[in-house]
């Protein structure tokens, strides 16, 4: 695991680096340049009137700004992803923002009690505390037996048990890594699972050995080899 995130992608990333300023550039910039060709072009094409070439050149330049524009679009998501990923879960102005935006979306603005609707919010607030108040501290069942033992259902057996912790085969790596959202949040790394779909050829054998030495290592903390 050392070797593959604190090594080979950060050396990777540190190339990406490069290659974004020299070859991939300002995305933003691009699009300013295209659509300033082409409306020169169209202007053109006002002032001397249709010709053959001046319509190609129309064609082209629209599709160089369908491409610069597909570019930007891709920019944009990948800034969505990174952002929540590093803002999202943590106690920042933009997690907090989120969560107002989500709390009026799904507020509890009615329950119903019996044959009764309550709407105050008051109201609601206390039934539901009472409600677990009454579950847990004045039912004598729960008060002689632990809650959780009663409350959460033991569903798996020990063969079940036995099962999961096997070590999985090389099959199983890759299905769980192809089974990934490639448009997900990239992880800690910098590197989502589009990356390691796209490049599976290039890094399963690395991604493959982090994850056994993970799984050996869960198993049994003294081993430091599988």
């Amino acid at each position: 695991m050392y070797i593959l995130t604190k090594k080979k992608l950060k050396k990777l990333k540190d190339k990406l680096k490069v290659w974004n300023k020299e070859v991939f550039g300002n995305v933003h910039e691009f699009v300013k340049h295209a659509e300033n060709n082409l409306s020169l072009i169209q202007n053109q094409i006002h002032i001397d009137g249709p010709s053959d070439n001046l319509l190609n050149l129309v064609k082209n330049g629209q599709c160089d700004l369908n491409i610069a524009l597909e570019k930007q679009e891709c920019y944009w998501q990948e800034k969505a992803r990174t952002n929540w990923h590093l803002n999202g879960n943590r106690n920042t102005a933009y997690f907090h923002r989120l969560s107002k935006i989500k709390n009026k979306t799904k507020v509890i603005s009615s329950l119903r009690d019996g044959e009764n609707v309550i709407t105050e919010p008051h109201q609601i607030s206390n039934h539901i505390v009472n409600y677990y108040k009454n579950l847990f501290c004045t039912n004598p069942f729960l008060q002689d037996q632990p809650v959780a033992e009663e409350v959460i259902p033991n569903m798996i057996g020990d063969n079940n048990n036995q099962m999961l912790t096997v070590l999985p085969n090389h099959e199983e790596i890759k299905s769980a890594v192809f089974n990934l959202n490639k448009n997900g949040a990239p992880g800690p790394d910098g590197f989502g699972a589009f990356f390691f779909q796209t490049y599976w050829e290039i890094i399963h054998k690395e991604l493959i050995e982090a994850v056994m030495q993970f799984f050996c290592l869960r198993l049994d903390p003294s081993k430091r080899q599988c």
